[in-house]
């Protein structure tokens, strides 16, 4: 009798294992749980911690669209325009960027995406010589971005990025004007220099500038034009070969013959 109870409750012990491996199995067959958006946004945000910008599009996406009122709507579509940014897409990145400053513009993170679309500008502009309207853009992006928030801790590095910028297109003029130079069109260079006294004398090429509008009049034998445009130069901030200019151009102006 002991003997067929211990039976009985191995019988029954089988059978209840059986029965939780059936269970266990149903629920393995089971569509997996659709993640939440706090979710999504969590996975999205690990991913562009990891530098996984393309595998965090698609969870910033399915916030942005699917949780727009929520309080992580606009930090999703920030993460999801930073993350074209990472990319190097700017062009896309910009209108991402845009997209949050229209939908949520009492988010606090306005400032910070006004001026990363002017960063957006920035990297996408090509080098000087070439077309300038990304420059152009991403000057006036900067300055917007001044003109809005003047004391913003940004405002150091847009000034910067503004000189830079200047200094470029300033570079594109200048080497015009050697090129004037070099096929002896003084007067020519002359006028193309004064564009960038006129336009670009915050930038850090003027020096330089003033030095060949004089070299350009002591070849047209302007001598008073020329010691004006020597007195505009720092010569401490001259390299060796451009101070042996401006001393050879000193030297002349006071053997000047009569």
């Amino acid at each position: 009798m002991k003997r067929n109870i211990i039976t009985l409750s191995l019988t029954l012990l089988v059978l209840l294992s059986s029965c939780s491996s059936s269970k266990e199995g149903a629920n393995k067959g089971e569509a997996p749980r659709e993640k939440t958006y706090l979710e999504r946004f969590e996975d999205g945000v690990t991913a562009f911690e990891n530098k996984k910008y393309y595998q965090s599009l698609e969870d910033f996406n399915f916030v942005v669209f699917n949780a727009p009122g929520s309080d992580i709507g606009d930090d999703a579509q920030f993460y999801l325009a930073s993350s074209h940014f990472k990319m190097k897409e700017y062009i896309v990145a910009i209108d991402e960027f845009q997209s949050l400053l229209r939908r949520w513009p009492e988010s606090d993170l306005y400032e910070e995406t006004r001026f990363n679309i002017a960063e957006c500008y920035f990297n996408n502009s090509p080098g000087y010589q070439r077309d300038q309207s990304s420059i152009d853009k991403a000057i006036l992006a900067y300055q917007d971005f001044i003109d809005e928030y003047p004391f913003s801790e940004r405002r150091e590095l847009a000034e910067t990025r503004i000189k830079d910028l200047r200094t470029g297109l300033a570079k594109k003029i200048y080497e015009a004007g050697n090129l004037y130079m070099v096929l002896r069109e003084w007067n020519a260079a002359i006028v193309t220099f004064q564009e960038i006294l006129d336009s670009y004398y915050d930038t850090n090429i003027i020096n330089e500038t003033y030095l060949d509008i004089a070299t350009c009049n002591s070849k047209l034998l302007n001598r008073e034009e020329m010691i004006a445009a020597l007195s505009k130069v720092d010569k401490d901030e001259l390299s060796a070969t451009k101070l042996l200019i401006f001393n050879n151009l000193m030297k002349m102006s006071l053997e000047w013959p009569e």
